[in-house]
């Protein structure tokens, strides 16, 4: 049986976290992680949830007061909080329900699979945004463009409540957001990159505009238009391992025939394999998850030193989840060569 020893970094209440020198069994740990890796059961998809809640608590605590230097990067915080209680929230649901009738009867304790999914597409879609503006584009002048048009499209849905305004406060808000719309464009239009396309790459972003959308990439000064799906090539995932995945998801998303006449077939006393498929689902939740963490520590280096503070184990099992979708050139650190 082997044994290490190892600092590790604590953090607690402190403004920085404390180092300890501690020793590791190595086949424990290491069971540990496989466990964690696979997570076979249910249980073992909750206790990986309750990692990866505690390292996005410890981050919105610890690291909420970090500098930024641009309104975008300010905007990345407020998504890793929405990415903690998307988390919460998911785990609030594996927990799965009962109901007893006012007759007595009683629906035995089931999870919703369509639930979970419907969750993870959202998932999805913060997960590939935040890479797609973040860490993606290649240069300033990308990273301007893409989040002008991505706060240019939530602006302009919000205009269409401009039907049921009857407040004064909500008319000056309308307004406002107007006025942002508009500097939104200025901000795109005034960037050297968008001065440097053709005016065919220049009418693809002001299409975009037009839409509502933002999903564009730029290649050699040229203007690519992105679906949802087309993210994953975008977020570095190998091929074959999230193929048609967006599809699969929004099949539970909407109300599809598949989603009803699967749903039909799920919870059999029998069989139970509501609980297979929600374990699958969560697989996707654990890779995407471990994604958007690596590359929000890309984003903001001094995470990093949180991640840290996370046991060995934790960092090895978010990290391994994150390069087995990936690749190890997307690792978040070097914890997992303790188990070579």
């Amino acid at each position: 049986m082997g044994y290490i020893c190892i600092y590790v970094l604590v953090s607690g209440h402190a403004k920085k976290p404390t180092k300890y020198l501690i020793m590791i069994n190595i086949d424990q740990l290491r069971k540990d992680c496989i466990r964690l890796f696979f997570c076979e059961t249910i249980n073992d998809s909750i206790d990986l949830l309750d990692v990866y809640s505690e390292f996005l608590f410890r981050t919105v605590i610890h690291n909420h007061k970090d500098p930024t230097y641009s309104k975008a990067d300010a905007d990345a915080k407020m998504v890793i909080q929405m990415m903690l209680t998307k988390t919460l929230h998911l785990k609030n649901v594996v927990s799965g329900f009962s109901y007893k009738g006012n007759d007595g009867t009683i629906l035995d304790k089931i999870i919703d699979p369509t639930i979970v999914a419907s969750s993870i597409r959202n998932i999805y879609e913060t997960v590939g945004m935040f890479n797609l503006i973040y860490r993606f584009c290649k240069t300033e002048d990308e990273k301007t463009i893409l989040y002008n048009l991505w706060v240019h499209s939530g602006l302009q849905y919000r205009q269409r409540f401009e039907s049921i305004i009857r407040t004064k406060e909500s008319a000056e808000k309308l307004e406002d957001e107007r006025k942002q719309i508009r500097q939104c464009v200025k901000n795109i239009e005034s960037t050297s990159l968008f001065k440097q396309l053709n005016d065919k790459d220049q009418k693809k972003i002001h299409t975009r505009l037009k839409e509502k959308e933002y999903l564009v990439m730029f290649e050699n000064n040229k203007v690519s238009f992105l679906h949802w799906q087309e993210l994953t090539k975008v977020i570095g995932v190998r091929n074959g391992l999230l193929d048609n995945i967006y599809t699969y998801f929004s099949l539970y998303s909407h109300p599809s025939n598949v989603s009803v006449f699967q749903f039909a077939n799920m919870f059999s006393k029998d069989d139970k394999s509501f609980l297979q498929l929600t374990n699958i689902n969560l697989k996707y939740y654990f890779c995407l998850t471990s994604v958007f963490i690596a590359d929000y520590i890309h984003l903001s280096p001094k995470v990093l030193e949180t991640f840290e503070s996370l046991s060995l184990r934790d960092q090895i099992v978010i990290n391994f989840h994150n390069t087995y979708l990936r690749d190890q050139t997307y690792s978040i650190n070097d914890a997992h060569k303790v188990l070579d």
